[in-house]
């Protein structure tokens, strides 16, 4: 899979400006999920409390994956629990593919299934929120794979990877790109 968007500055600006209006970019002292401290989060799981700038997300975003052919390399997305299932579902619904729910750990009842729905030999994207050093996704690579899904790639909304190292090891263990639609410093350059 190749890289995915290169957006325009007026495009950047204006994903800025709707997710600025929404607050999504906060600052203080907070502890990431990889357990770095940093004074900035971003917090994506507010977007859906605020329907029209999430719709307009969305449909930006569906806009950008369809202008650089994305869409034509997967035919599902998985989006982790729990920031990624409303945008990942969101995206599906926009680009008509299907969407696939995934859990983090085994359910002790019912079917115990990890992924809804069958994904062997379909070409999954795995759609998230934000990204900090890529440890939070291998999981749920591992259950596409166990699955026998084809990993089609990995696509956030937000980057923030410090050490590009980081992401190079992600790539290279599970062939696949990691893309994204803005990254850390798009945010602050206008926050």
């Amino acid at each position: 899979m190749r890289q995915l968007i290169n957006l325009t500055n007026s495009e950047i600006q204006e994903l800025v400006k709707i997710l600025q209006k929404v607050n999504v970019v906060q600052f203080g002292s907070f502890t990431l999920k990889d357990g770095s401290i940093s004074p900035v989060y971003i917090d994506l799981r507010i977007l859906p409390n605020f329907p029209n700038e999430f719709k307009a997300i969305i449909k930006l975003t569906s806009k950008y994956i369809k202008r650089s052919r994305l869409d034509e390399e997967f035919d599902g997305i998985i989006a982790p629990p729990l920031a990624g299932i409303p945008l990942g579902a969101a995206l599906a619904l926009e680009l008509e593919k299907e969407f696939y729910l995934a859990r983090i750990q085994q359910k002790d009842h019912g079917t115990k299934k990890l992924i809804e729905g069958n994904i062997r030999n379909k070409r999954i994207l795995l759609v998230d929120d934000v990204i900090t050093s890529g440890i939070s996704k291998v999981p749920i690579l591992k259950t596409i794979l166990d699955h026998e899904g084809i990993l089609a790639g990995l696509f956030v909304f937000v980057n923030r990877i410090n050490n590009p190292q980081d992401q190079t090891n992600l790539e290279e263990r599970f062939d696949l790109s990691l893309t994204n639609l803005l990254c850390l410093e798009n945010l602050l350059k206008l926050a």
